[in-house]
Protein backbone atom coordinates (compact mmCIF):
# COMPACT_ATOMS: atom_id res chain seq x y z
CA UNK A 1 0.00 0.00 0.00
CA UNK A 2 1.94 3.27 -1.16
CA UNK A 3 2.04 5.95 2.02
CA UNK A 4 -0.72 8.38 2.48
CA UNK A 5 -0.75 11.28 -0.14
CA UNK A 6 1.48 9.59 -2.57
CA UNK A 7 1.24 7.69 -5.50
CA UNK A 8 0.63 4.42 -6.32
CA UNK A 9 4.22 2.74 -7.05
CA UNK A 10 3.91 1.96 -11.20
CA UNK A 11 4.22 -1.70 -10.67
CA UNK A 12 1.14 -1.76 -8.81
CA UNK A 13 -0.54 -0.21 -12.08
CA UNK A 14 0.33 -2.55 -14.40
CA UNK A 15 -2.38 -3.76 -16.99
CA UNK A 16 -2.93 -7.57 -17.51
CA UNK A 17 -1.37 -7.15 -20.61
CA UNK A 18 1.76 -6.31 -19.21
CA UNK A 19 1.44 -8.89 -16.05
CA UNK A 20 1.08 -11.38 -18.75
CA UNK A 21 4.52 -10.23 -20.77
CA UNK A 22 6.28 -9.57 -17.36
CA UNK A 23 5.08 -13.47 -16.70
CA UNK A 24 6.12 -14.53 -19.94
CA UNK A 25 9.69 -13.44 -19.77
CA UNK A 26 10.02 -14.50 -16.48
CA UNK A 27 9.28 -18.00 -17.63
CA UNK A 28 11.58 -17.42 -20.54
CA UNK A 29 14.15 -15.89 -18.45
CA UNK A 30 14.20 -19.22 -15.98
CA UNK A 31 14.23 -21.47 -18.86
CA UNK A 32 17.25 -20.02 -20.41
CA UNK A 33 19.28 -19.54 -17.09
CA UNK A 34 18.26 -23.09 -16.62
CA UNK A 35 19.85 -23.88 -19.80
CA UNK A 36 22.92 -21.21 -19.28
CA UNK A 37 23.53 -23.55 -16.08
CA UNK A 38 23.42 -27.27 -18.30
CA UNK A 39 25.52 -25.81 -21.10
CA UNK A 40 23.11 -27.19 -24.07
CA UNK A 41 20.17 -27.07 -25.66
CA UNK A 42 17.73 -30.40 -26.02
CA UNK A 43 15.72 -30.72 -29.29
CA UNK A 44 12.41 -29.76 -26.89
CA UNK A 45 14.18 -27.36 -25.15
CA UNK A 46 15.21 -25.38 -28.53
CA UNK A 47 11.24 -25.73 -29.26
CA UNK A 48 10.07 -24.47 -26.12
CA UNK A 49 12.63 -21.69 -25.92
CA UNK A 50 12.59 -20.62 -29.93
CA UNK A 51 8.16 -20.42 -29.54
CA UNK A 52 8.89 -18.20 -26.38
CA UNK A 53 11.22 -15.79 -28.14
CA UNK A 54 9.24 -15.79 -30.98
CA UNK A 55 6.10 -14.92 -29.56
CA UNK A 56 7.91 -11.71 -27.74
CA UNK A 57 9.34 -10.52 -30.80
CA UNK A 58 6.27 -10.73 -33.37
CA UNK A 59 4.79 -8.36 -31.22
CA UNK A 60 7.30 -5.87 -31.74
CA UNK A 61 8.50 -6.78 -35.67
CA UNK A 62 6.51 -5.17 -38.30
CA UNK A 63 4.95 -8.02 -39.84
CA UNK A 64 2.65 -8.35 -42.92
CA UNK A 65 -1.00 -9.57 -41.46
CA UNK A 66 -2.24 -9.79 -45.40
CA UNK A 67 -3.97 -13.96 -44.73
CA UNK A 68 -3.52 -14.53 -48.33
CA UNK A 69 0.13 -14.14 -48.22
CA UNK A 70 0.94 -15.62 -44.80
CA UNK A 71 -1.33 -18.52 -46.28
CA UNK A 72 0.71 -19.16 -49.50
CA UNK A 73 4.29 -18.53 -47.91
CA UNK A 74 3.16 -20.80 -45.13
CA UNK A 75 2.08 -23.45 -48.25
CA UNK A 76 5.34 -23.23 -50.32
CA UNK A 77 7.19 -23.28 -46.97
CA UNK A 78 6.12 -26.21 -45.54
CA UNK A 79 5.74 -27.85 -48.83
CA UNK A 80 9.95 -27.96 -48.57
CA UNK A 81 10.05 -28.38 -44.81
CA UNK A 82 8.51 -31.72 -44.94
CA UNK A 83 11.48 -32.84 -47.15
CA UNK A 84 13.78 -31.70 -44.46
CA UNK A 85 15.48 -33.89 -42.01
CA UNK A 86 13.22 -32.55 -39.17
CA UNK A 87 10.11 -32.66 -40.89
CA UNK A 88 8.04 -33.01 -37.52
CA UNK A 89 9.30 -29.38 -36.38
CA UNK A 90 6.46 -27.06 -36.59
CA UNK A 91 7.54 -24.72 -38.98
CA UNK A 92 5.93 -21.23 -39.49
CA UNK A 93 6.76 -18.61 -41.86
CA UNK A 94 6.80 -15.04 -40.99
CA UNK A 95 6.77 -11.72 -43.94
CA UNK A 96 8.68 -9.39 -42.35
CA UNK A 97 7.23 -5.96 -43.78
CA UNK A 98 10.74 -4.21 -44.47
CA UNK A 99 12.32 -3.55 -47.82
CA UNK A 100 15.55 -4.81 -46.50
CA UNK A 101 16.88 -8.18 -48.48
CA UNK A 102 17.06 -10.37 -45.86
CA UNK A 103 15.80 -13.75 -44.62
CA UNK A 104 16.54 -15.54 -40.71
CA UNK A 105 15.73 -18.82 -38.59
CA UNK A 106 14.85 -18.87 -35.11
CA UNK A 107 15.12 -21.94 -33.25
CA UNK A 108 12.03 -23.98 -33.33
CA UNK A 109 11.57 -23.53 -36.93
CA UNK A 110 10.40 -20.03 -37.01
CA UNK A 111 11.59 -18.74 -40.10
CA UNK A 112 11.25 -14.68 -41.32
CA UNK A 113 11.49 -13.53 -44.78
CA UNK A 114 11.87 -9.15 -45.92
CA UNK A 115 8.89 -8.31 -48.04
CA UNK A 116 11.90 -6.60 -50.34
CA UNK A 117 13.59 -10.10 -50.53
CA UNK A 118 10.63 -10.93 -51.75
CA UNK A 119 9.63 -8.73 -54.48
CA UNK A 120 13.04 -8.84 -55.69
CA UNK A 121 12.54 -12.99 -56.59
CA UNK A 122 11.70 -13.20 -60.57
CA UNK A 123 10.18 -16.99 -59.72
CA UNK A 124 8.86 -19.56 -57.61
CA UNK A 125 12.38 -21.07 -57.11
CA UNK A 126 14.10 -18.39 -55.70
CA UNK A 127 12.07 -17.36 -53.13
CA UNK A 128 11.92 -21.65 -52.35
CA UNK A 129 15.81 -21.45 -52.56
CA UNK A 130 15.73 -18.68 -49.41
CA UNK A 131 13.02 -20.97 -47.43
CA UNK A 132 14.76 -24.27 -48.40
CA UNK A 133 18.54 -22.27 -46.82
CA UNK A 134 17.44 -21.20 -43.64
CA UNK A 135 14.74 -24.60 -43.14
CA UNK A 136 18.74 -25.63 -43.27
CA UNK A 137 19.61 -23.80 -40.78
CA UNK A 138 16.84 -25.51 -38.41
CA UNK A 139 17.14 -28.83 -39.88
CA UNK A 140 21.05 -28.62 -38.66
CA UNK A 141 20.34 -26.80 -35.45
CA UNK A 142 22.37 -23.97 -36.23
CA UNK A 143 20.33 -21.38 -33.99
CA UNK A 144 20.64 -23.67 -31.09
CA UNK A 145 24.38 -24.11 -30.95
CA UNK A 146 24.64 -19.91 -31.77
CA UNK A 147 22.13 -19.65 -28.63
CA UNK A 148 24.66 -22.67 -27.14
CA UNK A 149 27.82 -20.56 -27.46
CA UNK A 150 26.27 -17.32 -26.16
CA UNK A 151 24.64 -18.92 -22.99
CA UNK A 152 29.00 -20.33 -21.99
CA UNK A 153 30.30 -17.07 -23.19
CA UNK A 154 27.70 -15.86 -20.45
CA UNK A 155 26.54 -12.99 -22.95
CA UNK A 156 22.75 -14.05 -22.99
CA UNK A 157 22.91 -14.84 -19.23
CA UNK A 158 24.34 -11.19 -18.85
CA UNK A 159 21.22 -9.45 -20.81
CA UNK A 160 18.70 -11.66 -18.78
CA UNK A 161 19.58 -10.93 -15.71
CA UNK A 162 19.45 -6.94 -16.28
CA UNK A 163 15.64 -8.03 -17.10
CA UNK A 164 14.95 -9.78 -14.08
CA UNK A 165 16.06 -6.80 -11.90
CA UNK A 166 15.02 -3.95 -14.19
CA UNK A 167 11.53 -6.08 -14.78
CA UNK A 168 9.39 -3.19 -16.54
CA UNK A 169 7.59 -3.60 -19.03
CA UNK A 170 9.58 -1.59 -21.43
CA UNK A 171 12.63 -2.85 -20.69
CA UNK A 172 11.20 -6.47 -21.20
CA UNK A 173 10.54 -5.27 -24.88
CA UNK A 174 13.44 -3.95 -25.58
CA UNK A 175 15.23 -7.10 -24.51
CA UNK A 176 12.48 -9.27 -26.56
CA UNK A 177 14.44 -7.38 -29.29
CA UNK A 178 17.70 -7.56 -28.45
CA UNK A 179 17.51 -11.33 -27.47
CA UNK A 180 16.03 -12.19 -31.66
CA UNK A 181 18.80 -9.51 -32.73
CA UNK A 182 21.66 -11.85 -31.38
CA UNK A 183 20.01 -14.56 -32.88
CA UNK A 184 19.04 -12.88 -36.57
CA UNK A 185 21.40 -10.52 -36.98
CA UNK A 186 24.52 -13.08 -36.43
CA UNK A 187 26.63 -14.61 -39.25
CA UNK A 188 26.75 -18.11 -39.59
CA UNK A 189 30.09 -19.88 -39.78
CA UNK A 190 31.54 -20.58 -43.06
CA UNK A 191 30.53 -24.06 -42.56
CA UNK A 192 27.09 -23.70 -41.52
CA UNK A 193 25.95 -21.87 -44.19
CA UNK A 194 27.39 -24.15 -46.58
CA UNK A 195 25.71 -26.94 -44.88
CA UNK A 196 22.43 -25.26 -45.14
CA UNK A 197 23.17 -24.58 -49.20
CA UNK A 198 23.50 -28.19 -49.41
CA UNK A 199 20.52 -29.01 -47.40
CA UNK A 200 18.87 -26.74 -49.69
CA UNK A 201 19.64 -28.25 -52.64
CA UNK A 202 18.42 -31.78 -51.74
CA UNK A 203 15.32 -30.35 -50.43
CA UNK A 204 14.37 -28.20 -52.96
CA UNK A 205 14.89 -31.75 -55.44
CA UNK A 206 12.99 -33.75 -53.51
CA UNK A 207 10.02 -31.00 -53.29
CA UNK A 208 9.90 -30.81 -56.64
CA UNK A 209 11.60 -27.41 -57.30
CA UNK A 210 14.16 -26.55 -59.41
CA UNK A 211 17.68 -25.97 -56.67
CA UNK A 212 18.96 -23.67 -59.68
CA UNK A 213 16.87 -21.14 -58.40
CA UNK A 214 19.53 -20.78 -55.66
CA UNK A 215 22.04 -19.43 -57.84
CA UNK A 216 19.59 -17.01 -60.20
CA UNK A 217 18.91 -15.49 -56.58
CA UNK A 218 22.36 -14.73 -55.40
CA UNK A 219 24.02 -14.23 -58.93
CA UNK A 220 21.07 -11.34 -58.83
CA UNK A 221 21.89 -10.15 -55.53
CA UNK A 222 25.70 -9.97 -56.34
CA UNK A 223 24.71 -7.58 -59.38
CA UNK A 224 22.53 -5.73 -57.20
CA UNK A 225 25.71 -5.20 -54.98
CA UNK A 226 28.32 -4.21 -57.84
CA UNK A 227 25.52 -1.71 -58.91
CA UNK A 228 24.90 0.02 -55.47
CA UNK A 229 27.20 3.10 -55.18
CA UNK A 230 26.30 3.24 -51.17
CA UNK A 231 25.55 0.67 -48.69
CA UNK A 232 21.80 0.24 -48.42
CA UNK A 233 19.22 -1.77 -46.48
CA UNK A 234 19.00 -3.94 -49.87
CA UNK A 235 22.28 -5.26 -48.83
CA UNK A 236 21.73 -6.78 -45.63
CA UNK A 237 21.76 -10.09 -46.70
CA UNK A 238 25.83 -9.27 -47.32
CA UNK A 239 26.07 -9.04 -43.40
CA UNK A 240 24.13 -12.36 -42.40
CA UNK A 241 24.87 -14.57 -45.49
CA UNK A 242 28.64 -13.83 -46.12
CA UNK A 243 30.79 -15.60 -48.76
CA UNK A 244 28.19 -15.39 -51.37
CA UNK A 245 30.19 -15.93 -54.56
CA UNK A 246 31.66 -19.12 -52.83
CA UNK A 247 28.27 -20.25 -52.19
CA UNK A 248 27.86 -20.14 -55.60
CA UNK A 249 30.91 -21.85 -56.22
CA UNK A 250 29.80 -24.81 -54.05
CA UNK A 251 26.31 -25.09 -54.92
CA UNK A 252 26.39 -25.15 -58.52
CA UNK A 253 29.15 -28.57 -58.09
CA UNK A 254 26.77 -29.84 -55.50
CA UNK A 255 23.26 -29.46 -58.20
CA UNK A 256 25.36 -30.93 -60.58
CA UNK A 257 25.92 -34.04 -58.19
CA UNK A 258 22.74 -34.01 -57.67
CA UNK A 259 20.53 -33.42 -60.63
CA UNK A 260 21.51 -36.25 -63.00
CA UNK A 261 20.04 -38.68 -60.41
CA UNK A 262 16.80 -36.06 -59.86
CA UNK A 263 13.43 -36.95 -62.19
CA UNK A 264 12.59 -34.67 -64.75
CA UNK A 265 10.32 -31.72 -64.78
CA UNK A 266 11.40 -29.89 -61.60
CA UNK A 267 9.57 -26.30 -61.10
CA UNK A 268 11.08 -23.62 -61.96
CA UNK A 269 7.92 -21.12 -61.55
CA UNK A 270 4.17 -22.26 -61.00
CA UNK A 271 0.95 -20.30 -62.31
CA UNK A 272 0.26 -18.43 -58.99
CA UNK A 273 3.28 -17.28 -58.05
CA UNK A 274 3.05 -14.00 -60.54
CA UNK A 275 -0.45 -13.12 -58.57
CA UNK A 276 1.67 -13.58 -55.40
CA UNK A 277 4.22 -11.32 -55.88
CA UNK A 278 1.82 -8.96 -57.55
CA UNK A 279 -0.26 -8.91 -54.38
CA UNK A 280 3.18 -8.20 -52.19
CA UNK A 281 4.29 -5.34 -54.49
CA UNK A 282 1.16 -3.96 -54.14
CA UNK A 283 1.19 -3.44 -50.33
CA UNK A 284 1.35 0.48 -48.83
CA UNK A 285 4.96 1.36 -48.17
CA UNK A 286 6.55 -0.43 -45.35
CA UNK A 287 7.71 1.49 -42.35
CA UNK A 288 10.28 3.44 -41.94
CA UNK A 289 12.94 0.58 -40.09
CA UNK A 290 13.94 1.49 -36.71
CA UNK A 291 17.40 -0.07 -35.92
CA UNK A 292 16.85 -2.76 -33.37
CA UNK A 293 19.63 -2.18 -29.87
CA UNK A 294 22.05 -4.13 -29.57
CA UNK A 295 22.75 -5.94 -26.09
Amino acid sequence: MSRAGSPAHPRARRSPTARARLAGWARLCALVLTLGLAGCISEDREQELGDRIAAQINAQLPLVRDPALHLYVNRLGGLIARKSDRPDVPYRFYIVDSPGVNAFALPGGHIYVNRGLIERTSDVSELSAVLAHEIGHVAARHGAQSLERQLRTGSLISVLYRVILGGEPELLDQTALRLGHTLWTASHSRQAELQADELAVRYLIEAGVDPRGIITFLKGLLREEAATERRTLSLEWFSTHPMTEERIRQTQEEIGEELPEASPGLARDIASYPAFLRRVRALPPPPIPHPVPHP
